[in-house]
């Protein structure tokens, strides 16, 4: 929780230096709804660091949900022994 605290300060520094917005850093922490908005926010701003924090925040907040990617399978080509060189 402590690196979501600082995260979430971290934010409210971006934001008020970009966009002249201030959030509430406890109240960021506890609330999901509340999360789910300031990274909305951020992300509407037009500033490279605010969108990487968003996405540090998004998979480090403990009340978000995760967004899992499935692994993509690939299949591995077994060569024929004999199908390139003399047996």
């Amino acid at each position: 929780m402590e690196i979501m605290f600082s995260l979430a300060g971290r934010m409210h520094v971006l934001l008020r230096r970009e966009i002249n917005r201030i959030i509430d850093v406890e109240w960021m922490c506890i609330d999901a709804g509340y999360a789910k908005e300031v990274i909305k926010l951020a992300r509407s701003a037009e500033a490279d660091e605010l969108h990487k924090l968003a996405d540090r925040i998004e998979a480090v907040h403990p009340l978000l949900p995760r967004i899992e990617f499935p692994e993509e399978h690939v299949p591995v080509m077994v060569e024929s022994k004999y199908l390139k060189t003399l047996r």
